[in-house]
């Protein structure tokens, strides 16, 4: 009897130990497809090497990351980490999905629907896989590094003439062909990458990685002609300086890294960031008034639910000017995340969408103190400037947005954990 008991104690301590294996094998197989997933999105690689294309990298990246942190949950029977953030996300995605219903353009809201799902999962697979201040360091140092692909490649694409937009802008590939959207990813990597530059006990060749990468997104950031880019970068940067720690550094690097602009930057670029204050000189500039006002106009006719997910376009036919095609040549998107969304989704989306970016904010601020203050810190001035961007060239399907919300809500959510306690 007694040796059936004893027997019983092995066989349910051997279960145990091998249940706990396949939840740091699962743990680590979600953390390192989460973080490349995340590092692709600059990398773009079936672009640039199209025998990848054939591979399906992002989807497969994403089914091991979804697949590990279910697994974790089955194995170890914890709950996945959500908080208030992903419950107010939950409730932008919820609108996302039925806005079919009343779209002015139902096939068009259920591509949307279907992108913003992809956020929420991708955001979901970040806060539960990155899980540990070495994990975060990792995953946060791949992706900004990552950047450095893009920003070389829109520098090099813009000096040999290739793939430019209205024959100047120079642009990078996959998601980021469009130069405002590569612009806006440039300036979210560039406080990520000073902070590797100016970090205090980084490893000489971390500090090598950080000049070099930041050097590469200004001049990325200078090729693709973004007033909206130019905009946020300044706002990422003096956040950067006035929140380091080490200010005088920090200080210097902006500094340098302005004087490099300034200095090489082609005239072209200045010409350009002129025209921002010419107004109806500008017919982009003016689209995007119009554009504004369009906005507008659909929140008064439709003030809760808005005209459907990603539905801005197919509502400019009926809220814009009928001579609008004849003065400005094409539909304008909206230009401002918080119209866009507004127009979109109405009140209840904006609302939701602005709260969950907030409260990620506040989570990096609250974690600049600890742990993973300079993180936190890089983070929020990346946040800032990332959203300074989207006020003049707004796209709510950004997956950059959502990648910095992540790390931010990370920053907080597992500052203190430890690496023996984490799966």
């Amino acid at each position: 009897m007694e040796t059936a008991t004893l027997s019983s104690y092995v066989v349910a301590d051997a279960d145990r130990s091998a249940a706990r294996f396949q939840a740091r094998t699962a743990a680590k197989v979600a953390f390192w497809a989460t973080t490349l997933f995340a590092a692709q999105l600059y990398l773009s690689p079936g672009q640039w090497l199209p025998a990848l294309a054939p591979l399906h990298h992002a989807l497969l990246l994403s089914v091991l990351a979804i697949g590990g942190v279910a697994m974790v949950r089955v194995l170890t029977n914890k709950p996945l980490w959500m908080g208030w953030r992903s419950a107010i996300f939950g409730v932008y995605v919820l609108e996302s999905v039925l806005s079919p219903l009343w779209s002015m353009s139902p096939h068009d809201s259920i591509v949307g629907a279907a992108e913003v799902v992809k956020h929420f999962l991708f955001f979901l697979c970040m806060t539960n896989a990155v899980n540990t201040p070495k994990r975060l360091r990792l995953a946060l140092g791949l992706y900004a590094v990552a950047a450095m692909a893009p920003g070389f490649g829109t520098f090099n694409n813009y000096i040999h003439d290739e793939l430019l937009v209205e024959g100047f802008r120079g642009r990078w590939l996959g998601v980021l062909a469009d130069p405002n959207l590569d612009a806006m990813a440039l300036v979210g990597a560039v406080p990520l990458l000073m902070f590797l530059t100016t970090g205090h006990n980084h490893a000489w060749w971390v500090r090598v990685l950080g000049v070099v990468g930041t050097g590469a997104c200004l001049a990325g950031i200078v090729a693709t002609h973004s007033r909206g880019g130019t905009i946020g970068l300044a706002v990422s940067v003096i956040a950067f300086a006035l929140l380091s720690r080490r200010k005088a550094i920090a200080s210097i690097a902006v500094l340098v890294g302005a004087a490099g602009m300034l200095i090489l930057a082609p005239a072209t670029f200045g010409a350009r960031n002129e025209t921002a204050g010419m107004g109806a000189e500008d017919l982009s500039i003016e689209g995007r008034f119009e554009a504004w006002r369009v906005a507008g106009r659909i929140f008064q006719d439709r003030p809760m639910l808005g005209a459907g997910e990603a539905s801005f376009l197919a509502a400019w036919r009926e809220y814009a000017p009928i001579d609008s095609d004849r003065l400005f040549g094409h539909v304008y998107v909206a230009h401002n995340l918080v119209l866009e969304v507004l127009g979109q989704l109405g009140l209840v989306g904006v609302l939701s969408l602005m709260t969950f970016i907030a409260i990620c904010l506040w989570s990096a601020w609250k974690a600049k103190d600890g742990e993973l203050g300079g993180e936190a810190r890089a983070l929020i001035a990346a946040l800032l400037g990332y959203l300074g961007c989207q006020m003049f060239s707004g796209y709510s399907m950004s997956w950059f947005l959502f990648a910095l919300c992540g790390f931010a809500t990370c920053c907080q959510a597992w500052q203190h954990k430890e690496p023996e306690t984490a799966v």
